[in-house]
């Protein structure tokens, strides 16, 4: 689709994502994106709002190397299309295109041309574009296909995030070079924030991803031992009660390097305790002195422009309280607080525009993000997934009520006969109860040995066998598709 994308992209799962709450923006950009947009959905009206229905369909990112440095830099769609074409002034737009998009290209870019294409298998990994669009994965990306299983995840946005419990913590943000500042983060304590995700117990460390795809890990406790780092910051617990360091040399208001303006500042002395209630914790911060977080944005050079750092960002205190210490650029050793890189610059942990929680060790079985197609839906659309190792039953319930819905919404003559239709969704609905109770066991026992043989695949034929109960084999694969998916996430449990 010839048009550069806007700063948003679909969370790029190399899996299924049916669900509407993972549903990306819509196409941003005016004329010819658009156009192409409905073409696309008037030839696969089902795909409006999936992950399907975004620029990722067609574009893929790559290797910038930037002429002015000579850094090379691996980017994600978006970002890769802004650099290249100089956000829409050079006519390179040919260079973003994935399998999927050129083959569309080239065969005229229209609905006929959809049909054309939707037999060839663009992207090389044996699926037919068309039976990819069926199951919700990218036809243009080999790593992306019928047989990949999302692993479970959450999604939260600002409403059920301010419905948590709130922490507020007055702290030091000191940073390596940008200078440090003083400041009050309200927000959900990310140990909070993991419970409600349904964190299970044998996790160790999330991983929190900016939307380029920069990620800071952090081990659910201390673990200063086994990391080998003097600063790991840690989910779990409080942090280290610090001190206010005040000094004129330092205050950004008269030529210094910190930035004293906080309304919190008042009435403190240099050396007074810094008094936290509940004590200082890793946040999932919404708020910085009362105020929302700007959310983020790229700038004319493609990067997150100075002041957003919204709408969520991980606020991570100084595990070895100290002082605002200068910046490493032009430390001077003769005035205060000299720069030293032995001192804890916690702002560097503390992850700008944080879209993405992985929670680790990932489930066996299932996929994980491509980091860099994620994240700045997210930023537009101010929410947070968290994926990996958390309980994969809400998930679960989601598909079993998809699976339903499709069966019910299918065409009559797609089935054996009346009954087929009506037992099918009987047993998914059961499945369904049995899961919502937690017994995980009987819901796969009977999806194994009840569900399964009635949908015996005719793909490889194109043939309706007595024993199934659907005749349609597109919709007897989609079916063995989302069953497929299901299992795999109830061995997550079982």
């Amino acid at each position: 689709m010839r048009a550069f994308c806007k700063v948003v992209a679909a969370v790029f799962f190399i899996v299924l994502v049916p669900m509407a709450s993972f549903a990306p923006a819509a196409y941003q950009h005016a004329g010819d994106a658009e156009k192409d947009a409905r073409v696309f959905l008037n030839v696969y009206p089902d795909a409006a709002g999936t992950k399907l229905d975004n620029c990722v369909l067609c574009h893929s990112g790559g290797q910038y190397t930037d002429p002015k440095t000579g850094k090379t830099t691996t980017m994600g769609s978006c970002q890769y299309c802004h650099a290249i074409t100089g956000y829409g002034t050079v006519d390179q737009y040919e260079a973003t295109l994935n399998s999927y998009g050129r083959d569309y290209l080239f065969q005229g870019r229209s609905e006929s041309a959809l049909t054309v294409i939707g037999s060839l298998d663009s992207d090389g990994d044996g699926y037919s574009s068309t039976a990819e669009i069926a199951a919700v994965r990218y036809p243009g990306d080999a790593n992306d296909d019928p047989t990949k299983v999302t692993a479970p995840f959450r999604i939260f946005d600002k409403a059920q995030l301010e419905a948590m419990p709130q922490h507020s913590q007055f702290m030091l943000m000191n940073t390596t070079k940008s200078g440090d500042y003083y400041v009050e983060y309200a927000g959900v304590a990310m140990g909070h924030l993991l419970k409600a995700a349904g964190i299970r117990a044998d996790a160790t460390k999330i991983s929190v991803y900016a939307p380029d795809g920069y990620v800071i890990n952090h081990p659910l406790v201390d673990d200063v031992e086994n990391t080998g780092a003097s600063y790991a910051p840690y989910v779990y617990g409080t942090y280290p009660q610090s001190l206010f360091y005040y000094d004129v040399t330092a205050d950004k208001a008269h030529g210094g390097w910190c930035d004293y303006s906080s309304p919190g500042t008042a009435g403190r002395a240099n050396g007074d305790p810094i008094l936290v209630e509940n004590g200082l914790r890793m946040l999932l911060a919404l708020r910085a002195e009362g105020v929302d977080l700007v959310p983020g944005r790229l700038d004319s050079s493609n990067k997150l422009a100075s002041g957003t750092e919204g709408p969520f960002r991980t606020v991570t205190p100084q595990k070895l309280p100290g002082p605002p210490d200068q910046p490493s650029t032009n430390s001077n050793p003769s005035l205060i607080w000299a720069y030293s890189s032995a001192n804890d610059h916690n702002a560097g942990f503390s992850t700008k525009s944080a879209t993405i929680i992985k929670v680790e060790p990932m489930p066996a079985g299932t996929t994980d993000i491509d980091v860099l197609e994620a994240g700045w839906n997210y930023v537009d659309s101010g929410k947070i997934v968290i994926y990996g190792d958390i309980d994969p039953q809400q998930n679960i319930l989601d598909k079993l009520s998809s699976m339903t819905d499709v069966i019910q919404t299918a065409d009559a003559d797609a089935f054996k006969n009346r009954g087929a239709r009506r037992a099918l969704v009987q047993d998914l609905r059961s499945v369904r109860h049995l899961i919502a109770k937690g017994h995980y066991q009987a819901g796969l026992h009977k999806l194994e040995r009840e569900i399964l043989p009635t949908l015996e695949s005719c793909s490889e034929t194109g043939k309706h066998h007595g024993k199934n109960w659907i005749r349609d084999c597109d919709l007897q694969q989609q079916l063995l598709w989302s069953l497929h998916e299901i299992i795999a996430l109830l061995n997550i449990v079982v």
